[in-house]
């Protein structure tokens, strides 16, 4: 069943596969856009994913069919020593857009043959990677929003 709970220990895999997340050197937080924007805590590892919380609509889609549209975010970012070394800033977006490249080709490879009960009989709809970055803190990445479609079964009560 795709619940809360496994979209979180999705992303956490995701954050261990691709940034080197252990439980001793954190890459992975659920923390939002209006943390990072407020400045992180000191024992953020970079590259850095912050999960965000999802919302979800529902959607019939005909005889009693009903899909769950879950609206996902995280934000991929980096940390810049010197915002006034622009390289620096160019290098920090080349790294974050390598880091949504590989996690969106892994959604998508989940998707097609699914090892995740987050993405069971899911499809996507909208995404959208917008730039962000925090002058307080130095750090430089990409907010990503994905809607995920899945079925939801209403057979039981």
């Amino acid at each position: 069943m795709n619940t809360y709970t496994s979209y979180t220990a999705y992303f956490e895999q995701i954050a261990i596969d691709f940034f080197g997340h252990t439980e001793s050197e954190k890459h992975f937080y659920r923390k939002g856009l209006e943390e990072f924007l407020n400045g992180l805590s000191t024992d953020v590892r970079y590259p850095a994913l912050l999960l965000g919380k999802y919302d979800f609509t529902m959607e019939e889609v005909g005889a009693d069919n009903w899909m769950k549209n879950r609206n996902i975010a995280f934000i991929i970012c980096d940390h810049v020593a010197d915002q006034e070394d622009y390289s620096l800033g160019d290098n920090a977006a080349d790294i974050t857009e390598d880091l949504f490249n590989k996690i969106f080709n892994r959604i998508v490879a989940d998707i097609t043959e699914p090892r995740h009960d987050f993405l069971q009989w899911a499809k996507l709809g909208n995404i959208r990677a917008t730039p962000v970055q925090n002058y307080a803190d130095g750090n430089h990445g990409f907010f990503v929003t994905i809607d995920i479609l899945s079925h939801h079964n209403t057979a039981t009560v």
